[in-house]
């Protein structure tokens, strides 16, 4: 961590602008917490009325300081903020904690008073925390630079944990604190960045993955403002084994202009986001809580060497349920080998080994559980067990912990605690052996698929791709386009260009049929929607009426579209994929692979990843795309390999092609050799 980042984290003095006597403000509300705390530093207030407050100088201006303190906290109304702020500079404060709300969360008005807030501190090269921030809070440094009401509780409950918060919401980091202090644990330290004027998510990150006392990052995040620093983030934090996990909240999509493909269309700002935290190493959970859960279940589990799970339970119903969770969230359940399975048939009772395990009764030997756990560790057929402790007699619960303590730690074991209150003593015994434990299921396999994809996204990408620049003309025909991204390496389907029905014929004839006549302008790319497109178009004849229907089509409904002749093609049937890429407004180039043809909004689900991206990391954004499993379906060596070289050379393609803003590939079709692009979509750049 640099030493400016420091100050912020630790800082040695502090000074609260509009610090009064007043227990109910937000000055005052910070000073006691910081005493709660047992703050080491020098705190200092800031108010030209000089109230008299026990044990703290207090002066008329920031002037006034004798020292420039590292943070200034600001407490005043917004409409004083920015002048604060400068002046907060301008006396050599390092970093300002803005808590005032009333700025561009508000409209027009706001909006201006947050420039003028940015510009203050350019102007004297502070570093701004919010505005909105719900502050600071380290409990391991007594630093409590905020109001949050999570605060409100004797001090021995404001407790460090392994985890690290980043959250654009205070409230909610407030609850985030509450549920950490209620399961007798807490936070190392979080940060709330508010409206973001400076400092951001992507800062608040890079700086905890520097603190030793943050095992994971939990991130509550609504927007990114800044793609590459934020990437950069969250790569160095899983590179330096430190989990990220992002709970994303306003997700609602809100759509975009008539976008003119279905790349465009698919990739709205809320589905880039949380794509490309999942291609970085994020994991994504649905709420706070789950991602307090998960995070804490990361932090105390050493990295699997592996990716071979092992779920071990004594509940057929749970086995179940865990099963169909795995299944979902992509974790690999293999059965035990025929020497674990023998291994195991004595501790069972009435039941069979399996993966998930239900044990059976057992009733009549509680230490079996532990035993039974350990077998799966010990069998080196798995790099990670999960072990799920469902409702037994209290009487159990002591010596199921101790066994369960009692096992080695390689490989790793999660525990998923769901006896009730009245196991409730074993829950409190794990916590307080800080072992991974949780009593969400949801959570526990989250926690565990999150573990293996950050293994992947840690592995070193192949080479990447390299394509020569080019210039292509503004506006394309999809022939042009195909030119294109033929030149990039990607396989097109055979076709010609044909300006007449008689070339068009000639045309049909030379490739041979059935073949497809598509309409040829640069003005329309959804051909099929106004009628131009025809396909099994099987002899001279039907050639002939496809020409002259499409053209008639075309000019009936888009009379003002240029119209440079038919396309004839070569007709492929097969699975239909659609592989776009498009510079995101935030992260740049993106690539995405999902289901194409009629499918491709109809199936909208897509995965997404930055650009460029070796054939390494095209090849885990083909593993956990939808289509993964129709393309191993296929039944052919190289398929999957295959497409993730067309993803590579699609990112690559556009990375090196700057007047190019989106480019598709719908469909991209398997015609039993390889892929080819049966149609093809290039939008020119707005600028």
């Amino acid at each position: 961590m640099s030493p400016l980042l420091d100050r912020l984290l630790r800082p040695r003095s502090i000074a609260i602008v509009g610090l009064s006597a007043d227990e109910a403000k937000h000055g005052a509300r910070v000073l006691a917490n910081l005493g709660k705390l047992g703050f080491q530093g020098t705190v200092t207030g800031v108010n030209p009325r000089l109230p008299a407050i026990p044990g703290v100088e207090v002066v008329a201006s920031i002037a006034d300081l004798a020292t420039a303190p590292d943070v200034a906290v600001i407490a005043i109304p917004a409409s004083r903020v920015p002048s604060a702020v400068e002046e907060a500079g301008a006396a050599g404060a390092s970093f300002a904690v803005v808590f005032s709300g009333g700025f561009s969360e508000t409209g027009p008005p706001g909006a201006e008073l947050e420039e003028r807030l940015r510009a203050a501190a350019a102007s004297t090269g502070i570093r701004v925390v919010g505005p909105n921030s719900g502050g600071v809070i380290a409990p391991a440094d007594g630093v409590a630079m905020s109001f949050l009401t999570c605060l409100d509780r004797p001090a021995d409950q404001i407790r460090p944990g392994p985890v690290g918060l980043v959250t654009q919401s205070g409230g909610t980091g407030s609850y985030v604190h509450n549920l950490a202090a209620e399961r007798g644990g807490g936070l190392a330290i979080s940060i709330s960045t508010g409206n973001e004027t400076d400092l951001d998510v992507a800062d608040g990150i890079a700086a905890l993955v520097a603190r030793p006392d943050v095992g994971a990052v939990a991130v509550v995040l609504e927007t990114v403002r800044r793609g590459e620093p934020f990437l950069d983030a969250v790569r160095a934090a899983v590179a330096a084994g430190k989990p990220v996990v992002v709970n994303r909240i306003g997700t609602t999509a809100r759509g975009r202009a008539m976008m003119r493909t279905h790349t465009g269309a698919m990739a709205t700002k809320e589905r880039v986001i949380e794509e490309v935290c999942i291609s970085v190493g994020a994991t994504l959970v649905e709420t706070p809580a789950e991602m307090l859960d998960v995070a804490e279940i990361m932090a105390r589990t050493p990295q699997p060497a592996g990716d071979r799970t092992a779920v071990v339970s004594h509940s057929g119903g749970i086995a179940i349920l865990l099963g169909d969770l795995a299944e979902r969230h992509g974790l690999r359940l293999d059965p035990p080998s025929a020497s674990l399975a023998a291994r195991l048939e004595p501790l069972l009772e009435q039941a069979r080994p399996s993966n998930p395990l239900d044990m059976g009764g057992i009733i009549g030997g509680p230490g079996r559980f532990a035993e039974t756990v350990g077998a799966f560790g010990a069998s080196g057929e798995y790099d990670l067990t999960l072990a799920v402790t469902s409702a037994h007699p209290p009487s159990h619960t002591r010596l199921r912990v101790s066994g369960l303590l009692g096992l080695p730690d390689h490989p790793p074991i999660v525990h998923l605690w769901m006896a009730g209150d009245l196991g409730a003593e074993g829950l409190a015994d794990l916590r307080y052996a800080d072992v991974p434990v949780t009593e969400e299921p949801r959570a526990a396999i989250i926690a565990l698929a999150g573990m293996m994809s950050r293994r992947a996204a840690t592995e070193e990408d192949h080479v990447l791709v390299e394509v020569s620049p080019s210039s292509p003309p503004g506006q394309m025909t999809e022939r042009q386009a195909k030119d294109l991204v033929a030149a990039w390496g990607i396989p097109v389907v055979e076709g010609r260009l044909a300006s007449s029905e008689e070339e068009t014929v000639s045309a049909a004839a030379a490739i041979g049929y059935p073949v497809v006549v598509k309409l040829s302008s640069p003005d329309v790319t959804h051909k099929e929607a106004i009628g131009g497109v025809r396909t099994a178009v099987g002899d001279e004849h039907a050639v002939r009426l496809a020409h002259r229907a499409i053209l008639v089509s075309a000019a009936s409904r888009a009379p003002d579209a240029v119209v440079d002749g038919v396309l004839v093609e070569r007709e492929v049937r097969g699975l239909e994929l659609i592989v776009g890429a498009l510079r995101d407004e935030t992260f740049g180039p993106v690539v995405l692979v999902g289901f194409g043809g009629t499918l491709a909004e109809a199936v909208s689900t897509v995965a997404m990843a930055p650009a460029p991206l070796g054939f390494g990391r095209a090849g885990s954004l083909v593993t956990r795309s939808p289509v993964a499993a129709a393309v191993a379906r296929l039944g052919t060596e190289g398929a999957a390999e295959s497409l993730a070289t067309v993803v590579a050379r699609l990112g690559a393609g556009l990375v090196a092609t700057p007047v190019i803003d989106e480019v598709e590939l719908n469909p991209l079709v398997w015609d039993g050799r390889g892929w080819l692009a049966l149609d093809a979509a290039a939008i020119p750049g707005s600028g």
